[in-house]
């Protein structure tokens, strides 16, 4: 049985502030207005906190929402702004009847096209959120916008949490609906809903988040169980992330090898296989000196963490942050013997990290490796669907561009790249899939053309695979917002038991972590 959570369905919120925390990094399309509500492209990360949001207006709830982050701004980008979020929302709440007041944007950006931190402005911001009625809403800008909000300890960010609390005074609801972002110990999510608590407030989960724990945080029981069938995890995307203190797909697939056993297995799909590739290929050069390998990843992870640490303008530490993963990646690359132009005469153009591609290939040959010690298999690509053209920032290629099959694991031709399975590859892939006991997936296994689907039909032939896999008696889970994207584009839902748009928070669910559901408890804990 499902251990009981509270949601805002336990509190009253009649004339209450509410301070919901979500996240609501959505795709925008930056040729449109700040103000239109087209820009965002892809509304499932709203649609999916507005049961809750409905709640607290309908109850009378005076709601400020704190949406989180958009995209990774460096200071004030109107690339990522809230402000089309917030217009997104109006419009949904219109279509249903439901606007009984505007809603709000703070700082209000939609006349000088200028949008500004919140952090910065907090006069106009306390300003609007005092005018406020019931069954009201309020957005706020992109969180990220202010360096405070990358601080991690809660004796850095203590100020700026506090801030967040004081929009919404004594006697608030703090309501937890950052299903996407709750593995980031960002102070709305780590210390706000304490500081609230302590104000004498209610500190509750809102109903998708509820539903995520209820349903995901239940998978390291299956993992568990003798019975269970094989695990199949699809670790697919775009990129590795491999940043010191960052936790990822690909940190927490590391640590998910701790519960798997033999007969399970690991797929590669997207531009991370092109780097598990290069980590198969290279082995032979890289086992001789993977423990010399892992000194100089530590002593560079140090470096940078003792570097930028004191370091308030987030410029500086990004620059200097990239610096030390480039001399880091260079370092492990002289240490294995690899060249650039050998990593392009096996991939081609493929998607790479470039600056830090020694590093991720030492990084993707220590998975492998450990998930051979435990007999788990890890699946790459025997070929490819490739093409001879860039993909934009949306994943769509240039019209001009050819897609074809290449039928080799490696030696891609140069000025192509890999842009989904081959037949080979995803004929295995399907196997697997339909074999599963329990199959999770953490990304597309091909970029976004549709082109690219209609040469390959890489997304119909995996759901295909899901769906059997599901009514042969397999739990099937979809986690991050590309996954959920192209379930939505194939209408494939019915082939998951579970779909999340919450990526690399699912995954740290699954092993039991959350930073987001610890605040909640802590603070529950405070009022009792």
């Amino acid at each position: 049985m499902a251990e009981y959570r509270r949601t805002v369905k336990d509190v009253n919120l009649q004339n209450r502030y509410v301070f919901m925390r979500a996240g609501l990094d959505v795709p925008l399309d930056p040729s449109k207005p700040l103000s239109d509500p087209k820009r965002v492209t892809d509304d499932t990360r709203i649609l999916d906190i507005m049961p809750t949001a409905e709640y607290i207006l309908t109850h009378a709830g005076k709601l400020v929402l704190a949406a989180g982050w958009c995209g990774r701004p460096e200071g004030e980008d109107p690339q990522f702004s809230m402000a089309p979020v917030a217009k997104r929302i109006e419009q949904i709440l219109g279509e249903k009847g439901l606007l009984k007041h505007p809603v709000l944007f703070v700082p209000n950006c939609y006349e000088d096209n200028t949008p500004r931190s919140v952090y910065r402005h907090q006069d106009e911001v306390r300003a609007m959120a005092a005018t406020l009625k019931p069954g009201q809403l309020l957005v706020l800008e992109n969180v990220r916008y202010d360096g405070e909000a990358m601080l991690k300890k809660r004796e850095q960010h203590l100020e700026f949490a506090k801030f967040f609390a004081s929009l919404v005074g004594e006697n608030a609801v703090y309501v937890n609906e950052a299903e996407t972002q709750n593995h980031r110990p960002e102070p709305t999510i780590m210390t706000t809903p304490l500081i609230i608590a302590q104000n004498g407030g209610d500190v509750v989960y809102g109903f998708q988040y509820a539903n995520v724990l209820d349903n995901i945080g239940t998978i390291i029981q299956k993992l568990e169980t003798a019975e269970r069938g094989s695990f199949v995890f699809g670790l697919c995307g775009l990129k590795i992330e491999s940043d010191p203190g960052i936790t990822s797909k690909i940190t927490v697939a590391r640590d998910l090898i701790d519960r798997m056993r033999s007969r399970d297995v690991i797929i590669t799909g997207g531009a991370v296989t092109y780097t598990f590739l290069l980590a198969q290929y290279f082995d032979s050069r890289i086992e001789p000196v993977a423990d010399q390998a892992a000194a100089i990843v530590e002593k560079y992870d140090q470096m940078i963490l003792d570097q930028t640490k004191g370091l308030n303008e987030e410029d500086k530490v990004k620059e200097l942050t990239k610096r030390l993963q480039k001399q880091k990646s260079e370092e492990l690359k002289s240490l294995i013997g690899i060249t650039d132009e050998e990593i392009r005469q096996l991939v081609g153009s493929s998607y790479i990290k470039w600056g830090q591609e020694g590093e991720q290939i030492v990084f993707a040959h220590n998975v492998i490796a450990k998930a051979h010690s435990r007999g788990v298999r890890v699946i790459t690509a025997y070929d490819h669907t490739i093409a001879n053209g860039s993909p934009n920032k949306q994943g769509i290629l240039p019209v001009e561009t050819a897609i074809k099959m290449y039928s080799n694991a490696t030696r891609i031709p140069q000025g192509w790249l890999g842009v989904a399975p081959g037949p080979k590859t995803l004929e295995k892939i399907a196997e697997i899939i339909r074999n599963a006991g329990l199959y999770i997936q953490s990304g597309p296994y091909s970029i976004e053309d549709s082109r690219v689907e209609d040469t390959s039909a890489t997304d119909r032939t995996i759901f295909a695979a899901v769906l059997q896999c599901k009514e042969n008696g397999g739990t099937t889970i979809a986690a991050g917002g590309d996954t959920t994207f192209r379930v939505n584009v194939c209408n494939a839902q019915e082939a998951f038991e579970t779909v999340t748009s919450a990526g690399g928070a699912t995954l740290e669910l699954i092993l039991g972590k959350s930073v987001g559901r610890d605040a909640v408890e802590e603070a529950q804990e405070f009022k009792k």
